[in-house]
This record gives structure tokens, C-alpha cells and sequence, in this order.
């Protein structure tokens, strides 16, 4: 009796048979936006310099109006399968030429995933306020979406049960955690205050956040996970960029601020996953952190075929 490696949902499971063995690997592949590359060259060449070393899949997205194209490429929920949300933030209010229109980046996607499904949502919503985590239980996986509670702001026209039953149909099978928006953060995203550590686990910086605002933040996640606080001794406020990380498979990728707290930020992430060994780099960006409140996970467009 063999065993065959079956994908569901992005996530491996293995199953018995009697045939020879099957095992598909599960590639990952990493897009930044062409105005990274115009702006920031010497960050997008490191970038692309590790991601080609260790043979991660990467290319441009031409034809976008900025860089932080994590926002307004489609999400992806299940192997080809993605939704697209309306991108509109009111962050953007008055700065709409930064807007990338959503039939642009439906049209990217197409292009470059020739057997993708993108199913279009009226919901706004950020892709930054998308943040996945795994429970595991025995043999059963229950997927998350962790979001802070900015988008029921941003879509006023309809009430919290009515997105919450739209996010539902279109992830089906996601749990979905709604964390408390703190509206001195413009963006509301979910990517600068937490990230999957494997099954189970989240790592966390909420130093950043009020006391009230933080406490609610950990009861909502402990609900489902066990939190680790990431371990600095000087928490500032850039510091929740470091969970702002771009992971794949072969490397994970983690901020870098130019400040003494950037050592023990990696030292932390290397601790948290030592199955990777060598293959954690950090990336000085403190200048695009400051100026555009956003780090590596922003960054990029990425998905697991």
C-alpha cells in the first residue's frame, strides 16, 4: 500500500492506495509590483537575489498604479480558485491615481495563471487585511482568516451579518476571526499584527497597540491559537513591520529597520522556525516602512499552485 499527497485548499494531506506514488509539490510564486522595481531597485534586486538563489518562483506586475500590491491582487482561496475584491480604501481619498483599478488586476491574474477562477466581490476590502492561519486537530485542519474589523467600515451599505455571510460563501471553507480596528491605523490591515508560526500558532507584536485595543486583539486570537509575543526589548513604532514578512516554502524573508531591534527580531523568527536553518535573510527597507506604513508581505502578491 502506498501513499498519495493529496491538495486541498493549498494544504497537503496524505492518503492510502494501492497505485504507485503520486506526490505533487506544491509550488509558491512571488509577484512584486514594475513600481518597486522602478522605485526601490536596490530592495527589489535583494529581493529577487534570494528568492533566484533558492529557485522561488518570482516575476513583475505591470501596469499597477503603486507598490503595494498585496492590497489590490486577488486572494486566493482554494488551488486556481480567487476572489477579487473592490479596491477602493478610504485611505485614498484624494490620492485615487494610486488606485489600481480591479479590472486591471483581474486581467494580471488571467495572464499570468492561465487556469485561475476569479470570482469578483462588490465587498471592499484590502488583500494586507487577509491573514491565514491553520487549527489542527487529529487529522482535521480548519483554515482561518484573521481580519481586523475595519472592513465592516468600509462597507457601510451593508450590515456586519451581510459581509460576514458574502466572506463565508466566498471562503468556504474559513473560519473567519474579527479582531478590533484600531483607527489611529489607517490601513487597519492584519499583516503588521500577526503571522501563522505552522499549525496552531501565532506570532504577534502588539506592543504597538493600546492597552484596551491589544487585550481584545489576544483574547479574539487565543480563542483559536496559542499567542508568542515576538521578543524585543525596545518596541517602537515601526517594529510591527517585522511580522510583515514574505514566507514561502524555501525562505522566509523578514523586514529590516536599521535599528539595534532588527537582530533580535530575526534571532526571535529564526528561533520560531528552525526547520529553515540558513534560509531566513532580513532586508534593510527603513526608508518605504516610514513613508509608506507598509513592509515585505505588502509588497508582494503570492500564491501556492
Amino acid at each position: 500500500m502506498t501513499e498519495k499527497i493529496l491538495t486541498v485548499c493549498g494544504v497537503s494531506r496524505i492518503s492510502k492506495q494501492n497505485d504507485m506514488k503520486v506526490v505533487k509539490r506544491l509550488i509558491d510564486y512571488v509577484f512584486f509590483s514594475d513600481n518597486l522595481k522602478r522605485y526601490y531597485p536596490k530592495i527589489y534586486h535583494e529581493l529577487t537575489e534570494i528568492l533566484s538563489k533558492h529557485e522561488v518562483r518570482h516575476g513583475i506586475l505591470n501596469g499597477t498604479s503603486d507598490y503595494w500590491c498585496r492590497d489590490y491582487m486577488p486572494i486566493q482561496v482554494c488551488g486556481n480558485s480567487f476572489v477579487q475584491f473592490r479596491y477602493h480604501p478610504d485611505y485614498l481619498e484624494g490620492l485615487r491615481d494610486y488606485e489600481t483599478p480591479t479590472e486591471v488586476s483581474i486581467k494580471l491574474t488571467r495572464t499570468l495563471i492561465r487556469s485561475s477562477s476569479v470570482t469578483s466581490s462588490p465587498i471592499i476590502a484590502d488583500g494586507g487585511n487577509f491573514t491565514f492561519g491553520t487549527i489542527k486537530k487529529g487529522r482535521g485542519c480548519t483554515f482561518v482568516i484573521v481580519m481586523t474589523e475595519k472592513i465592516f467600515f468600509e462597507n457601510p451599505d451593508m450590515d456586519r451579518e451581510e459581509v460576514v455571510s458574502q466572506l463565508g460563501k466566498l471562503f468556504p471553507n474559513h473560519k473567519f476571526l474579527f479582531l478590533p480596528w484600531d483607527k489611529n491605523d489607517a490601513c487597519g490591515h492584519t499583516d503588521g499584527i500577526l503571522h501563522a508560526v505552522g499549525n496552531n500558532k501565532v506570532l504577534v507584536n502588539l506592543k504597538v497597540y493600546p492597552d484596551d485595543i491589544a487585550t481584545k486583539m489576544r483574547n479574539v486570537l487565543e480563542s483559536c491559537f496559542k499567542v508568542i509575543d515576538l521578543e524585543l526589548s525596545d518596541y517602537h513604532d515601526m517594529s510591527w513591520a517585522y511580522i510583515n514578512m514574505i514566507h514561502t516554502q524555501e525562505v522566509i524573508i523578514v523586514p529590516g529597520l536599521g535599528l539595534p531591534a532588527d537582530e533580535e527580531a530575526l534571532a526571535h523568527i529564526r528561533k520560531l522556525f528552525p526547520e529553515y536553518k540558513d534560509r531566513i535573510y532580513q532586508v534593510q527597507m527603513p526608508s518605504i516602512v516610514k513613508r509608506g506604513g507598509g513592509a515585505l508581505n505588502c509588497l508582494s502578491w503570492t500564491f501556492t499552485l
